[in-house]
């Protein structure tokens, strides 16, 4: 198994954790280990490609590494702290939208789907889960500059959508 995987799984095996720890009151050790789990985002493309390996299964491996954990954590954050049902939407939403562009545009023989930048959105969405999880005072006006940013790429997909057919 290569170095990428390893680090692609932990952050599927950490999610369940990090659930259990928010509902256990452990929020600065969900914080911790999200923070963690976060960083094999970055670390595990990094590794693939200095394995200089090409399978087949990387990019959808890490795609389902990053929901578990996200949507994991998202849900539990929104059972715990009654909350943060916003940010669950919007992801919700673009989550079940690129798969339904992907039909659509494979129906219409245009394979070519806007690339959704997942550096930049992980870039809004992991700080602000981990400010939730620690509660911090301002973490209602990131959680409104996430959504924000959501909205962006779901309008983004949206108009996609409307150029296929015009």
């Amino acid at each position: 198994m290569r170095l990428a995987d390893v680090l692609t799984a932990s952050r599927i095996i950490a999610a369940p954790i990090i659930a259990w720890l928010i509902f256990s009151n452990e929020l600065f050790a969900a914080y911790y280990l999200f923070a963690a789990a976060a960083m094999t985002d970055l670390l595990d493309g990094y590794a693939a490609r200095l394995s200089k390996k090409t399978v087949t299964y990387g990019a959808t491996f890490d795609a389902l590494a990053d929901l578990v954990l996200v949507y994991i954590t998202i849900v539990s954050l929104a059972i715990k702290v009654e909350a943060f049902w916003l940010l669950a939407v919007g992801l919700i939403t673009v989550a079940f939208i690129i798969p339904i562009l992907g039909l659509i545009s494979r129906k219409e023989r245009r394979l070519s789907i806007p690339h959704l930048d997942t550096n930049i959105l992980a870039a809004f969405v992991y700080p602000t889960i981990m400010v939730r999880i620690i509660d911090w005072h301002y973490a209602n006006i990131v959680l409104i500059a996430t959504f924000l940013v959501i909205l962006y790429y779901v309008s983004k997909y949206v108009r996609y959508l409307r150029s296929i057919y015009t």
